[in-house]
């Protein structure tokens, strides 16, 4: 029994654990999921205090905007037919207005520096409005679910901890032991009377 709620008890927590992981990968971790219409921003930060040498946008591999600083902003053919545009606030972030579903795609920001390398990758999906609507659905419920998951998981093993502990406790060993001497009493009892049945009959006239 301890190795099964060992087990038990262990699977469960994982699965709790994978389904929060889940959710929050959703919301963060470099994907953005907007609607067809909307206003898309990928923000581009530099956080260090080292000097640029260059930066540059790409989306699958293709460059759209590569810029050096004293020298003019290079923008593509493909960053011009996507209307995609780059902005000054926040800083070297994109900008795509009435973004479409051919917009969804993976982005990613190249800096290099005096020091090093940096690299920022997004994720973007764009959706239509009835996709969006189930993205949203199903982000509300799974929190629920797993929140039930969890409840009944702890009542579970709770319950289980009790029968244990009654199991193992002293009070309960006495019941028994009372149990079988109520039992084994009463059925001395009964022979008892059956031998006392029996001399009567025997001893009676004819």
């Amino acid at each position: 029994m301890e190795n099964f709620c060992n087990y038990f008890c262990i699977n469960w927590t994982f699965s709790i654990i994978c389904c929060i992981f889940w959710i929050f990968s959703l919301a963060e971790g470099g994907s953005i999921s907007e609607v067809v219409g909307s206003t898309v921003i990928l923000p581009c930060k530099d956080e260090s205090n080292e000097t640029l040498v260059q930066l540059t946008w790409k989306t699958n591999g293709t460059t759209l905007f590569s810029f050096k600083p004293q020298v003019d902003l290079h923008t593509s053919d493909e960053a011009t037919r996507r209307n995609i545009k780059i902005t000054d606030s926040p800083p070297n972030a994109l900008l795509i207005e009435d973004v479409q579903e051919f917009h969804s795609g993976n982005y990613t920001c190249e800096i290099n520096t005096d020091a090093r390398f940096l690299e920022q990758k997004w994720e973007l999906i764009i959706t239509g409005k009835s996709e969006n609507v189930l993205m949203i659905t199903v982000a509300s419920v799974v929190p629920c679910v797993c929140c039930l998951i969890f409840i009944l998981a702890w009542i579970i093993l709770h319950r289980v901890r009790i029968q244990r502990a009654e199991a193992h406790s002293p009070t309960a060993g006495r019941e028994r032991e009372e149990d079988i001497y109520e039992n084994c009493l009463g059925m001395h009892v009964n022979q008892q009377r059956s031998d006392n049945q029996s001399h009567c009959y025997q001893q009676r006239p004819r």
